[in-house]
């Protein structure tokens, strides 16, 4: 009984930990605080060589830069009115919420190595890199190393030291 306890336990705890980055991000849609532009120059963009995705950045133009995207799929806000997007791209999804009638940028997930951080890191590459690369500044959890700057967190999600994701994501202080 004891050993199942234990196993119970430890399967709520990866199940919470799972569950983490898109709670502390959900809770963030509610807060109408709006961004500055000294937030939005010291905030973590994606750089692809057509366009700059800004977080928090109103999406149309961004969209219309990158084109066509691969697939795009849509759901109701649970937290405005108006529709949650996510764009697939080669490499890398960007995600939208509405505010105010326009869409908004609200993360970038990269979802392979064919893309990079402006600063080199991808999938794949080593967690020691990530270190080197951003600084010792950051909140480790479960594998998960955050870094903010502004109104984003740039996360990186690895697994035995190696890069397995890579995402970029709105935050509200």
């Amino acid at each position: 009984m004891r050993k199942f306890n234990k196993v119970l336990a430890a399967a709520g705890i990866v199940m919470m930990a799972a569950a983490m980055p898109m709670t502390s991000y959900a809770f963030g849609w509610g807060n109408k605080k709006e961004t500055t532009a000294e937030a939005v120059e010291t905030a973590y963009v994606f750089k692809t060589d057509k366009a700059t995705v800004t977080i928090g950045a109103e999406a149309a133009p961004i969209i219309k830069a990158l084109g066509a995207p691969k697939s795009t799929f849509e759901q109701d806000s649970c937290a405005y009115q108006g529709k949650d997007k996510v764009y697939t791209y080669e490499g890398f999804e960007i995600s939208t919420y509405p505010v105010n009638g326009k869409e908004t940028i609200s993360s970038v997930y990269l979802i392979n190595d064919t893309v990079a951080t402006p600063e080199g890191i991808k999938i794949g590459s080593k967690k020691q890199d990530v270190i080197n690369t951003y600084g010792k500044d950051y909140k480790e959890e479960f594998g998960v190393y955050r870094y903010t700057a502004g109104t984003t967190e740039l996360s990186v999600y690895t697994t035995n030291g190696v890069v397995d994701a890579i995402e970029y994501l709105i935050i509200v202080k």
